[in-house]
């Protein structure tokens, strides 16, 4: 099977196992179950890291994929890729910061930049499945 059939799911499916262990990550700590916080937290950051890690070997083996649809889906296309794009280099180091905080116990610095990074990054997330979906499904 060739590379450019699989890679780019298993990416995909990298930052949607991210999102959804953040989603649920979120969801713990307001039960209160810091714990499982804390896990579902390192299991989300993980999962985005293989995505990024997968993502640069993609481009270094195949390019990038050009969005071959024209008119108002180019327009809606780039509407989406480029907050996405934006975004998701903000909230890795951000995300690194705010496991720092946590891990030094630091949970006032941890949650005020968690308040806005977990909502960046659920978009970073989701808008990354829209933008595979319209590259390799529409």
């Amino acid at each position: 099977m060739a590379l450019e059939t699989w890679l780019p799911p298993l990416t995909s499916g990298m930052i949607l196992i991210s999102g959804a262990a953040l989603a649920a990550g979120w969801v713990a700590i307001k039960r209160r179950q810091p714990e499982l916080h804390r896990r579902l937290m390192l299991v989300a950051t993980l999962f985005a890291a293989l995505f990024l890690v997968l993502y640069i070997t993609r481009f270094f083996l195949l390019g990038a994929k050009p969005f071959e649809k024209g008119g108002w889906w180019r327009t809606l296309y780039f509407s989406i890729l480029i907050p996405h794009s934006l975004l998701a280099i903000v909230v890795g180091p951000a995300a690194l910061i705010a496991i720092r905080w946590a891990l030094a116990g630091e949970f006032g610095r941890h949650r005020r930049l968690g308040r806005w990074l977990v909502p960046v990054w659920l978009f970073v997330a989701v808008s990354g499945w829209v933008i595979y979906w319209m590259l390799y499904r529409l």
